[in-house]
């Protein structure tokens, strides 16, 4: 794991290197896989290919609602998460129903649940988001069942997450705190910058930028990872 100390009277902010419209009502996931976004709509379930640049290059439909993660496997399998059923739910490439998977858990209020999922390649193991009340990071077995449950006590909310081969890391974007945060395996931040960002919702991680969309704004911005 990365070492880094975390220094909170350090104020960083990223600004973005570009910024594109988006076609996506609700855009409110990202994931990155064979050089395309994937982009999951909070509004109608659907999961938007694009470009890196957000042009929509296809869509897959789904039967679902109030969808607010996407991830891959090292299968080319599409997983996302439900936050009204708390569900991980795993599609293939083109949207047909693979499993359903319930996740158990504390969940105060119906949009304070899952939020956002990544898969470690590694170890086969997926992370998924407790947006608030409590705020979590769950970890699941290869099972898909809960192994951990971190308690995160970093920012107001957590709204989507990716995992970062190359830097070992998880990076998480906070809608409330309008910041993304580098994160270990333990839940822990390691770094806190601020993003010039309303409503940020997902994040991807490819080629040494962090993808961003925002659901009020309906767009993707674009920045460059901090060193």
């Amino acid at each position: 794991m990365v070492s880094c100390n975390f220094n909170s009277n350090k104020k960083m902010k990223l600004k973005p290197v570009s910024t594109f419209n988006l076609l996506i009502p609700d855009p409110s996931g990202v994931a990155f896989f064979n050089n395309h976004l994937f982009i999951v709509s909070d509004q109608n379930g659907t999961i938007y290919k694009t470009s890196l640049t957000g042009e929509i290059k296809g869509e897959i439909k789904t039967k679902f609602k109030d969808l607010e993660g996407i991830t891959f496997d090292d299968k080319a399998n599409i997983w996302i998460v439900s936050e009204a059923k708390r569900k991980l739910i795993q599609l293939d490439i083109f949207g047909n129903v693979l499993s359903e998977i319930k996740i158990k858990g504390e969940q105060n209020f119906k949009n304070s649940g899952l939020e956002g999922v990544c898969f470690h390649p590694t170890t086969g193991r997926f992370y998924l988001l407790n947006e608030k009340k409590p705020r979590e990071l769950i970890q699941l077995s290869k099972n898909k069942e809960i192994i951990k449950i971190y308690k995160l006590n970093f920012s107001g909310d957590v709204s989507g997450i990716c995992f970062d081969e190359i830097e070992n890391c998880f990076w998480v974007v906070s809608d409330e705190s309008k910041a993304i945060f580098k994160v270990n395996y333990l839940g822990e931040v390691l770094e806190k910058y601020k993003i010039p960002v309303k409503k940020p919702e997902g994040i991807a991680v490819y080629n040494q930028q962090l993808y961003v969309v925002s659901d009020k704004e309906n767009k993707l911005f674009v920045f460059k990872k901090p060193e």
